[in-house]
């Protein structure tokens, strides 16, 4: 697979990428299973709308079974939707929990973003490390959503499916520590505008489910204490995707 050159890329493009910085996310969606495998595909863009595939180095996989870190899924780009397919054999684990993410340097200047450290722009006015996450729950019996933390920025959702007239109910944490007050950020693909809502002293966040499809729980995190002599920040941005479905009447 050809890798990203950055140096090659025409201005457009990059200055679509670079918008992930300030408002873009990258986010994991559907979970086909086709003859023993799963394919989930990893979008880039806003309010759930795919805009350009990610860079290569952006697309970083780690999956995990029930018994924890296993051979990370095999990855390409495809034209629909728009973005990266990820793929992997089905062995019959109760849980699969995959995150896709990077860990990019960008800098500001007289001359707007660029990518690179401080050391590689001597005149920058800002430099930050963006540590950008995107997870997928991939639950046999869509309940039980399994106990997986790899990010350090992590949302932990009570269930793995949700349904439609019921209560999601999702926990920040950062570092393994509840966050409290905690800003997330809410959307479901149907919907005109974002929900803005913050988490309750235990880091929880409840949600009424109204409507059916496809959920995104953002939540975005600044450490002024993760900086070196290459940034001066670490920002963290991590994206979990859930379905909800509408219950089924039972038949008399």
């Amino acid at each position: 697979m050809r890798e990203t050159n950055w140096d090659d890329m025409d201005p457009e493009t990059l200055r679509s990428f670079s918008r992930m910085i300030y408002g873009h996310e990258i986010w994991l969606e559907g979970a086909e299973g086709v003859e023993g495998t799963v394919r989930v595909f990893g979008l880039y863009g806003h309010k759930l709308v795919p805009d350009k595939p990610m860079p290569t180095d952006y697309a970083i996989p780690a999956l995990y079974d029930d018994n924890g870190l296993i051979e990370p899924p095999d990855r390409d780009i495809i034209d629909e939707p728009r973005g990266w397919e990820f793929e992997f054999p089905d062995k019959g684990a109760k849980v699969y929990t995959l995150y896709v993410g990077t860990n990019a340097v960008w800098v500001t200047d007289d001359e707007g973003w660029h990518r690179g450290s401080k050391r590689d722009y001597s005149k920058a006015d800002y430099c930050g490390a963006f540590r950008m996450m995107a997870k997928r729950i991939i639950s046999r019996d869509g309940e039980d959503p399994g106990e997986v933390m790899h990010a350090e920025l992590e949302i932990m959702p009570k269930a793995a499916t949700l349904k439609v007239g019921s209560e999601a109910e999702v926990k920040v944490l950062y570092e393994g520590k509840p966050m409290p007050n905690q800003k997330v950020i809410v959307f479901n693909r149907s919907w005109e505008d974002l929900v803005n809502m913050k988490t309750d002293a235990d880091g929880i966040l409840r949600f009424d489910i109204k409507d059916a499809g496809t959920y995104a729980f953002i939540t975005k995190h600044t450490d002024e204490s993760k900086s070196s002599e290459d940034f001066d920040e670490t920002v963290y941005s991590t994206t979990l995707t859930l379905e909800a479905q509408r219950c089924r009447r039972s038949r008399r």
